[in-house]
């Protein structure tokens, strides 16, 4: 949900249609509601509802449609346009979906993306920015307690926020985490990395220590999201990544139905075959988690 021109559509197309920002460029506004079902992680089925943000549509789904809008949502996503020459207007629009989410679903979870980041150039005014959004919405949500992220089509913060969502979707995430932390120790991983294979969005990660920010592994996540487009363009299907230098070994492998797997090792005496191997051994049992 969001105002005209916010770019809802722009990021949902990046995300789940393989779009590159520059495609986005040549979409149009979105008419009414559009809905799609995005298979996740195998089984998870996401319906997305993308809301055309023209004053005749949001009028629409806050009177007439707003039951049928807002009843049964598990997450509402409402996007900021940055760009915006009126935010108290932004704010007044979500504080209706909001009041229509407390009557039809309010159980659901609230995000909340700051978008096109990118229109700043100075890193402390980013910051600055998406924590003043931060400060007022959490005086105007109420019960929902939304999280806020700064967003751009043209970096990882898309990913990033968009791998924190769907983060809270998968419903044995926890049994995952723990097998993956399990597979790391077990074979002197230094990082293990489990992405979507679809969307390449980051679903979870580990390291002995627990010291690495899920943000490093966006730039991954983008940039091969973006090679493996540039593969299919040329006839010529991704299928994984091997890379070693004198202080790391890198994998990237595909894994189950639905994932792909990041291992980084840092030990010396440890050969990429055997890398190669304990991947190749776990696949099985992680395909029985994921059954």
């Amino acid at each position: 949900m969001g105002k005209s021109g916010a770019g809802k559509t722009s990021m949902r197309s990046l995300i789940f249609s393989n779009y590159t920002a520059h495609d986005t460029q040549r979409l149009g506004a979105t008419i009414d509601v559009e809905h799609s079902t995005v298979q996740f992680m195998g089984d998870l089925n996401l319906n997305i509802w993308d809301c055309g943000g023209q004053h005749k549509y949001l009028d629409n789904y806050l009177t007439e449609q707003k039951e049928n809008i807002f009843g049964n949502v598990e997450v509402l996503i409402y996007v900021f346009d940055l760009e915006t020459s009126n935010r108290e207007s932004e704010y007044v629009l979500y504080d209706d979906c909001l009041a229509n989410l407390a009557t039809f679903s309010k159980d659901a979870k609230v995000y909340c993306l700051v978008h096109k980041m990118d229109k700043i150039g100075d890193p402390d005014q980013k910051i600055a920015t998406v924590e003043s959004y931060r400060r007022a919405l959490a005086k105007r949500s109420d019960m929902f307690k939304p999280d806020v992220y700064g967003t751009s089509i043209w970096d990882h913060t898309l990913y990033q926020a968009w791998s924190q969502i769907v983060y809270k979707l998968v419903p044995n995430m926890g049994i995952i985490e723990r097998h993956l932390k399990n597979f790391c120790k077990l074979t002197d991983a230094s990082e293990v990395v489990l992405f979507e294979r679809a969307t390449f969005l980051v679903v979870c990660y580990t390291s002995p220590d627990q010291s690495v920010p899920l943000d490093k592994y966006m730039g991954a996540s983008q940039s091969i999201k973006q090679y493996r487009n540039i593969c299919s363009q040329a006839q010529s299907p991704f299928r994984s990544v091997q890379m070693r230098n004198k202080n790391s070994t890198l994998f990237i492998e595909p894994f189950t139905k639905s994932t792909y797997i990041l291992v980084i090792t840092t030990d010396p005496e440890i050969e990429p075959a055997v890398t190669k191997a304990n991947i190749e051994a776990a696949k099985s049992h992680f395909i029985k988690l994921a059954d």
